[in-house]
Protein backbone atom coordinates (compact mmCIF):
# COMPACT_ATOMS: atom_id res chain seq x y z
CA UNK A 1 0.00 0.00 0.00
CA UNK A 2 1.17 3.42 -0.74
CA UNK A 3 0.49 7.10 -0.33
CA UNK A 4 -0.92 9.89 -2.49
CA UNK A 5 -2.76 13.16 -2.15
CA UNK A 6 -6.12 11.37 -2.46
CA UNK A 7 -7.39 13.59 -5.26
CA UNK A 8 -9.61 12.20 -7.99
CA UNK A 9 -8.86 12.07 -11.67
CA UNK A 10 -5.06 12.25 -11.50
CA UNK A 11 -2.31 9.69 -11.57
CA UNK A 12 0.34 11.22 -9.36
CA UNK A 13 0.80 11.81 -5.68
CA UNK A 14 3.52 12.31 -3.14
CA UNK A 15 4.45 9.97 -0.35
CA UNK A 16 5.01 11.62 3.02
CA UNK A 17 7.47 10.95 5.81
CA UNK A 18 5.34 10.40 8.86
CA UNK A 19 4.26 7.90 11.46
CA UNK A 20 5.66 4.52 12.49
CA UNK A 21 4.67 0.93 12.01
CA UNK A 22 1.69 -0.16 14.08
CA UNK A 23 2.60 -3.63 15.21
CA UNK A 24 5.75 -4.93 13.56
CA UNK A 25 6.89 -6.65 10.39
CA UNK A 26 4.01 -6.78 7.92
CA UNK A 27 5.84 -9.11 5.56
CA UNK A 28 6.28 -12.55 7.14
CA UNK A 29 7.96 -15.20 5.05
CA UNK A 30 6.72 -18.46 6.55
CA UNK A 31 4.69 -20.91 4.56
CA UNK A 32 3.68 -24.44 3.62
CA UNK A 33 3.09 -26.81 0.70
CA UNK A 34 1.18 -26.36 -2.53
CA UNK A 35 -2.61 -26.22 -2.49
CA UNK A 36 -5.42 -23.75 -3.11
CA UNK A 37 -8.51 -22.28 -1.52
CA UNK A 38 -11.64 -20.90 -3.12
CA UNK A 39 -11.81 -17.13 -3.68
CA UNK A 40 -13.23 -15.16 -0.78
CA UNK A 41 -16.31 -12.97 -0.75
CA UNK A 42 -16.73 -9.56 0.85
CA UNK A 43 -18.18 -11.13 4.01
CA UNK A 44 -15.24 -13.52 4.38
CA UNK A 45 -12.14 -11.84 5.86
CA UNK A 46 -9.84 -14.71 4.92
CA UNK A 47 -7.55 -14.30 1.96
CA UNK A 48 -7.76 -16.77 -0.92
CA UNK A 49 -4.51 -18.66 -1.39
CA UNK A 50 -3.51 -19.87 -4.84
CA UNK A 51 -0.49 -22.13 -4.55
CA UNK A 52 1.56 -24.11 -7.04
CA UNK A 53 3.76 -22.37 -9.59
CA UNK A 54 3.13 -18.63 -9.37
CA UNK A 55 1.46 -18.40 -5.97
CA UNK A 56 -0.77 -15.54 -4.86
CA UNK A 57 -3.09 -14.36 -2.11
CA UNK A 58 -6.25 -12.32 -2.73
CA UNK A 59 -8.38 -10.37 -0.27
CA UNK A 60 -11.78 -8.80 -0.84
CA UNK A 61 -12.67 -6.96 2.35
CA UNK A 62 -15.66 -4.72 3.02
CA UNK A 63 -15.38 -1.66 5.29
CA UNK A 64 -18.14 0.54 6.76
CA UNK A 65 -17.03 3.75 5.05
CA UNK A 66 -17.30 5.27 1.60
CA UNK A 67 -14.86 4.61 -1.23
CA UNK A 68 -13.27 8.07 -0.98
CA UNK A 69 -12.43 7.60 2.70
CA UNK A 70 -11.14 4.07 2.14
CA UNK A 71 -8.88 5.28 -0.67
CA UNK A 72 -7.62 8.04 1.59
CA UNK A 73 -6.92 5.54 4.39
CA UNK A 74 -4.73 3.34 2.17
CA UNK A 75 -2.90 6.12 0.33
CA UNK A 76 -2.42 9.03 2.76
CA UNK A 77 0.88 8.50 4.60
CA UNK A 78 -0.40 9.67 8.00
CA UNK A 79 -3.23 7.13 7.88
CA UNK A 80 -1.36 4.32 6.16
CA UNK A 81 1.24 4.37 8.93
CA UNK A 82 -1.42 3.26 11.41
CA UNK A 83 -2.07 -0.04 9.64
CA UNK A 84 1.13 -0.79 7.73
CA UNK A 85 4.03 1.62 8.29
CA UNK A 86 5.60 4.90 7.19
CA UNK A 87 5.90 5.20 3.42
CA UNK A 88 8.29 7.41 1.46
CA UNK A 89 8.37 8.07 -2.26
CA UNK A 90 6.08 9.10 -5.10
CA UNK A 91 2.82 7.43 -6.08
CA UNK A 92 3.00 7.88 -9.84
CA UNK A 93 3.74 5.43 -12.63
CA UNK A 94 7.50 4.90 -12.67
CA UNK A 95 7.93 6.38 -9.18
CA UNK A 96 9.62 4.51 -6.38
CA UNK A 97 8.64 3.92 -2.77
CA UNK A 98 10.00 2.57 0.50
CA UNK A 99 7.56 1.14 3.03
CA UNK A 100 9.10 0.86 6.50
CA UNK A 101 7.41 -1.90 8.47
CA UNK A 102 9.91 -2.27 11.32
CA UNK A 103 11.89 0.67 12.63
CA UNK A 104 11.40 3.88 10.65
CA UNK A 105 14.88 3.60 9.12
CA UNK A 106 15.93 3.87 5.50
CA UNK A 107 17.44 0.69 4.12
CA UNK A 108 16.22 -1.54 6.97
CA UNK A 109 15.85 -5.26 6.25
CA UNK A 110 12.18 -4.85 7.24
CA UNK A 111 11.42 -2.40 4.43
CA UNK A 112 9.59 -3.14 1.19
CA UNK A 113 10.66 -1.15 -1.86
CA UNK A 114 9.80 -1.08 -5.53
CA UNK A 115 8.52 0.75 -8.58
CA UNK A 116 4.97 2.04 -8.95
CA UNK A 117 3.44 0.16 -11.89
CA UNK A 118 0.22 2.15 -12.16
CA UNK A 119 -1.97 4.59 -10.26
CA UNK A 120 -5.57 5.54 -11.04
CA UNK A 121 -6.92 7.65 -8.15
CA UNK A 122 -9.26 7.05 -6.44
CA UNK A 123 -9.71 3.53 -7.75
CA UNK A 124 -6.49 1.54 -7.92
CA UNK A 125 -2.73 1.32 -7.81
CA UNK A 126 -0.18 -1.43 -8.41
CA UNK A 127 3.41 -1.68 -7.22
CA UNK A 128 6.39 -3.94 -7.53
CA UNK A 129 7.12 -5.46 -4.11
CA UNK A 130 10.75 -6.10 -3.25
CA UNK A 131 11.51 -7.45 0.22
CA UNK A 132 15.01 -8.46 1.37
CA UNK A 133 15.71 -12.11 0.69
CA UNK A 134 12.78 -12.54 -1.69
CA UNK A 135 12.39 -12.36 -5.45
CA UNK A 136 10.32 -9.36 -6.62
CA UNK A 137 6.55 -9.81 -6.52
CA UNK A 138 3.56 -7.61 -7.35
CA UNK A 139 0.83 -6.00 -5.24
CA UNK A 140 -2.37 -4.49 -6.65
CA UNK A 141 -4.94 -2.58 -4.57
CA UNK A 142 -8.42 -1.62 -5.79
CA UNK A 143 -11.11 0.39 -3.98
CA UNK A 144 -14.72 -0.16 -5.04
CA UNK A 145 -18.09 1.07 -3.78
CA UNK A 146 -20.09 -1.66 -2.09
CA UNK A 147 -22.82 -2.98 -4.39
CA UNK A 148 -25.43 -2.37 -1.70
CA UNK A 149 -24.31 1.21 -1.24
CA UNK A 150 -23.56 0.61 2.43
CA UNK A 151 -19.77 0.84 2.42
CA UNK A 152 -16.69 0.24 0.33
CA UNK A 153 -14.62 -2.76 -0.71
CA UNK A 154 -10.86 -3.12 -0.72
CA UNK A 155 -9.41 -5.71 -3.08
CA UNK A 156 -5.76 -6.61 -2.48
CA UNK A 157 -3.94 -9.08 -4.71
CA UNK A 158 -0.33 -10.14 -4.07
CA UNK A 159 1.05 -12.21 -6.96
CA UNK A 160 4.29 -13.78 -8.23
CA UNK A 161 4.97 -15.35 -4.85
CA UNK A 162 6.59 -18.64 -4.02
CA UNK A 163 4.35 -21.15 -2.29
CA UNK A 164 6.15 -20.78 1.03
CA UNK A 165 5.69 -17.00 0.97
CA UNK A 166 2.00 -16.92 0.11
CA UNK A 167 0.82 -18.41 3.41
CA UNK A 168 2.83 -15.96 5.47
CA UNK A 169 1.69 -13.04 3.35
CA UNK A 170 -1.88 -14.27 3.75
CA UNK A 171 -1.65 -14.01 7.52
CA UNK A 172 0.38 -10.80 7.30
CA UNK A 173 -1.94 -8.90 4.95
CA UNK A 174 -4.94 -10.20 6.92
CA UNK A 175 -3.41 -8.71 10.07
CA UNK A 176 -2.78 -5.35 8.40
CA UNK A 177 -6.30 -5.26 6.96
CA UNK A 178 -7.66 -5.94 10.45
CA UNK A 179 -5.59 -3.00 11.70
CA UNK A 180 -7.09 -0.91 8.89
CA UNK A 181 -10.55 -1.90 10.15
CA UNK A 182 -9.58 -0.77 13.65
CA UNK A 183 -8.38 2.57 12.31
CA UNK A 184 -11.53 3.16 10.27
CA UNK A 185 -13.67 2.30 13.31
CA UNK A 186 -11.76 4.74 15.52
CA UNK A 187 -10.75 1.83 17.75
CA UNK A 188 -7.39 0.98 19.28
CA UNK A 189 -5.30 -0.69 16.60
CA UNK A 190 -4.61 -4.28 17.67
CA UNK A 191 -1.08 -5.60 18.14
CA UNK A 192 0.40 -6.85 14.87
CA UNK A 193 2.54 -9.67 16.25
CA UNK A 194 -0.23 -11.15 18.40
CA UNK A 195 -2.80 -11.06 15.61
CA UNK A 196 -0.37 -12.53 13.06
CA UNK A 197 0.54 -15.38 15.41
CA UNK A 198 -3.16 -16.08 15.89
CA UNK A 199 -3.90 -16.14 12.15
CA UNK A 200 -0.91 -18.04 10.77
CA UNK A 201 -2.21 -21.54 11.71
CA UNK A 202 -5.43 -20.79 9.82
CA UNK A 203 -3.53 -20.05 6.61
CA UNK A 204 -1.31 -23.07 7.06
CA UNK A 205 -4.41 -25.22 7.48
CA UNK A 206 -6.00 -23.68 4.38
CA UNK A 207 -2.97 -24.80 2.39
CA UNK A 208 -3.27 -28.32 3.73
CA UNK A 209 -0.14 -28.21 5.83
Amino acid sequence: MTGTDGTTGGTAGTFGTTGRAAGGDASPRTGGPAGATAPTGVDDPLGALRLGGEASVTFRRGYPTDAADLWDAVTTPERLARSLGPVHGELAPGGTYELRMGADEAGSDQNATGVVRSCDPPRSFAVQWCFPGERPSEVEVRVEPDAAGEGAVLVLVHTRLEDAQAIGYGAGWHTSLDQLADHLAGAEVRDWDARFTELLPTYRAAAGR
